[in-house]
C-alpha cells in the first residue's frame, strides 16, 4: 500500500518529531499563547491574543486562519457554529474518563507482549471499594503510560474526587498487583526463583486531564476566512488514532490550497504593471474567485469522511466511553458501512463542491477489474480520482538512475502527472499549461512510467504494472493534488492533451 511499514505512535512521542521539523523550517510557534478574540474582513483576519505568562497583549493579522483550537474551541464559539451528535441517537456516548498520565517500570512485565490497548474491568470486592473500569494505553512499552479511568458524574462523583495519591492506588489495583501480605507470602514461596514477578511497582502521576468521548460535529468547517480543523471541527473518541489522523488530514487538504491561492495573490501583486498575453486561466486568478472557490472545497471533501470516521469511532465505544469490540449488531453495520463507502480504511472525496474530476463509476463503481489487489480491492488505492494516489516501485532508466524509489515518493507540492508507457504527449501539454498559469502559482510535474527514454521510470514489477494498478491504458494518465490524492484520471487518450488539461486544471483550480 505504500514505501514504509506503519507504525503505531503516542502524541507524546510524535509531538516533539513534529515540533522539530517545524523549527527547522522557521516556523513562529508560541507557548503560553492565549487567543482571547478574532476578526476578520473581506480582506484579512485579526487576532487579539494574550502572552500566559507576561499578561501582555496585543494583534496578530494575517490572510487566513485555521482555528485547530481544540474540542471547547473558543473561535468556533465565538463564530456561533453549532455542532451536533450525527448518530442522533438518544443514548450518544458521552462517557466521562481521566486521562491520567502515568510513569511505571513495567517494561519486563510487557516483554514480547507489547500493546497498544488494553481494556480493564475489576469488580469491587467490598461495599467501600469501586469497580474499575477502564483502559491502559502505551507510549513506549517501557515506563510511560496513560490509563484512562471511567468516572461518574451522575453518580456523584467529579474529576476533583480523584487526587494523585487515589489515582495511583487505583492503577496499582488495575494492574493486578496484590496487596502488601499477599506480596510477602508470594516472595516467600518464589524465595528459590530468578525474580520474583510481583513485586509492586513505583506509579508516578504525572497528570490528570478530564475528557469526555463524546461524538460532536460541526455543522460548518468555514466562516468566510477562518477554518475549523480537527476537534474544533469534529470530536470523536480517539480510538485507533482517528482524532489524530483525521485533524491532520484537514490541514493536509488545506494546506495546499492556501499555498496556491497566496502564491498566487503574491504574484498577482507583483505583475500588475507587467503586460502579457492573457488566458482564460490568467484573467480568471486576478479575480477573487481561485480564492473563495478553490478553498469552498476544504468543507465538501473533508466534512463526509469526518463524520463517517466519528460514527464509525461511536460504534465502537461503550456509553461509559471506552473501547468496546463486541460484536454488536450496531459495530457490524457500521463496519459494512464503512467498507462500502470508502473500501476500508481508504479516504474517499467524492460529491458536489469537491476539487475532485470525478468518473463515471460503472458498474465496477470505478474500479479496474485488472487491479484487483488488496491496495484496490480493500483501501482503494487503484486509481479512481478522490482515492489516495497509487504506490508502485519503480527504477530510473538511464545515466540519471537513481536509488528506487515510490510512485508516493515523486509526489511533492506540486501537482504531478503520471503517464502510461505511450503518454508523452502529456509531458509536453503539462509544460505548456504550466507557463499558461503565470498568474496561478501552480506547476505540473509530469513523468512517463514504462517508457524506454533516459530519464523515464519503469515499474521494477513488469513494464504495465504501474497502467494495471492506476487503472489506465498506455496513453492514460493520473493527476495528482499536492497532497496526494489523484484529482483526475484519464484512461486512454489520442489526439487533443493539451486542450484537456487546461479545461481538467481550470474545473480543479475552481476557476470561473
Amino acid at each position: 500500500m505504500g514505501p514504509v511499514t506503519g507504525q503505531f505512535i503516542s502524541l507524546e512521542m510524535l509531538e516533539p518529531v513534529l515540533l522539530s521539523a517545524v523549527h527547522e523550517r522557521g516556523i513562529d510557534i508560541r507557548f503560553s499563547t492565549e487567543c482571547l478574540s478574532i476578526s476578520q474582513s473581506e480582506y484579512n483576519v485579526t487576532a487579539r491574543v494574550k502572552n500566559r505568562n507576561s499578561g501582555s497583549e496585543y494583534k496578530l493579522e494575517a490572510d487566513f486562519c485555521i482555528a485547530a483550537d481544540g474540542a471547547n474551541s473558543p473561535i468556533r464559539t465565538q463564530l456561533n457554529i453549532p455542532r451536533s451528535d450525527p448518530s442522533n441517537s438518544s443514548s450518544s456516548n458521552d462517557g466521562h474518563l481521566l486521562n491520567i498520565l502515568f510513569t511505571a517500570p513495567l517494561g519486563d512485565f510487557v516483554k514480547d507482549r507489547e500493546f497498544s490497548i488494553l481494556k480493564i474491568h475489576h469488580p469491587s470486592t467490598s461495599p467501600s471499594e469501586r469497580t474499575i473500569d477502564g483502559m491502559f494505553t502505551s507510549i513506549n512499552n517501557s515506563d510511560r503510560w496513560v490509563f484512562h479511568l471511567a468516572y461518574s458524574p451522575s453518580s456523584g462523583e467529579t474529576a476533583s474526587d480523584f487526587a494523585k495519591e487515589r489515582c495511583a492506588e487505583i492503577i496499582t489495583t488495575a494492574l493486578g498487583f496484590p496487596e502488601r501480605g499477599e506480596e510477602h507470602e508470594q516472595e516467600n514461596e518464589n524465595e528459590n526463583e530468578d525474580e520474583v514477578e510481583h513485586t509492586k511497582p513505583k506509579v508516578e502521576i504525572l497528570s490528570i486531564l478530564p475528557w469526555q468521548a463524546s461524538v460532536r460535529i460541526a455543522s460548518r468547517m468555514q466562516e468566510g476566512r477562518i477554518f475549523l480543523a480537527g476537534d474544533a471541527a469534529h470530536q470523536m473518541p480517539p480510538y485507533a488514532g482517528q482524532g489524530a489522523n483525521t485533524g491532520i488530514a484537514d490541514v493536509h487538504n488545506l494546506a495546499w490550497k492556501l499555498a496556491v491561492v497566496l502564491k498566487s495573490q503574491s504574484q498577482s501583486k507583483s505583475s500588475k504593471t507587467a503586460t502579457t498575453a492573457e488566458t482564460p486561466l490568467t484573467r480568471s486568478s486576478k479575480s477573487p474567485s481561485i480564492s473563495s472557490n478553490l478553498l469552498k472545497t476544504y468543507q465538501p471533501e473533508r466534512l463526509p469522511p469526518n463524520t463517517h470516521a466519528a460514527l464509525v469511532s461511536s460504534s465502537s465505544t461503550s456509553p461509559n466511553g471506552l473501547l468496546s469490540l463486541s460484536p454488536t449488531p450496531k459495530l457490524l453495520l457500521s463496519i459494512l458501512h464503512r467498507l462500502f463507502l470508502i473500501s476500508g480504511l481508504s479516504v474517499w472525496y467524492t460529491g458536489p463542491g469537491i476539487g475532485i474530476i470525478s468518473e463515471n463509476p460503472g458498474v465496477l463503481r470505478g474500479a479496474s477489474w485488472r487491479a484487483w489487489s488488496f491496495a484496490g480491492l480493500v483501501m482503494g488505492l487503484d486509481g479512481r480520482p478522490g482515492r489516495r494516489a497509487v504506490h508502485i516501485w519503480l527504477d530510473q532508466t538511464g545515466k540519471h538512475k537513481q536509488k528506487r524509489l515510490s510512485t508516493l515518493d515523486l509526489l511533492g507540492r506540486d501537482f504531478i502527472l503520471f503517464t502510461g508507457s505511450c503518454g508523452r504527449e502529456w509531458i509536453q501539454a503539462a509544460k505548456k499549461i504550466s507557463s499558461h498559469l503565470s498568474g496561478v502559482q501552480v506547476e505540473i510535474k509530469a513523468y512517463v512510467i514504462g517508457g524506454d527514454e533516459d530519464g523515464d521510470y519503469v515499474s521494477v514489477d513488469g513494464k504495465a504494472a504501474f497502467e494495471t494498478a492506476a487503472g489506465i491504458s498506455s496513453t492514460g494518465v493520473l493527476l495528482v493534488r499536492p497532497d496526494g490524492f489523484v484529482a483526475w484520471r484519464e484512461r486512454r487518450m489520442s489526439v487533443g492533451y493539451e486542450e484537456r488539461l487546461e479545461e481538467v486544471m481550470w474545473r480543479i483550480l475552481c476557476l470561473e
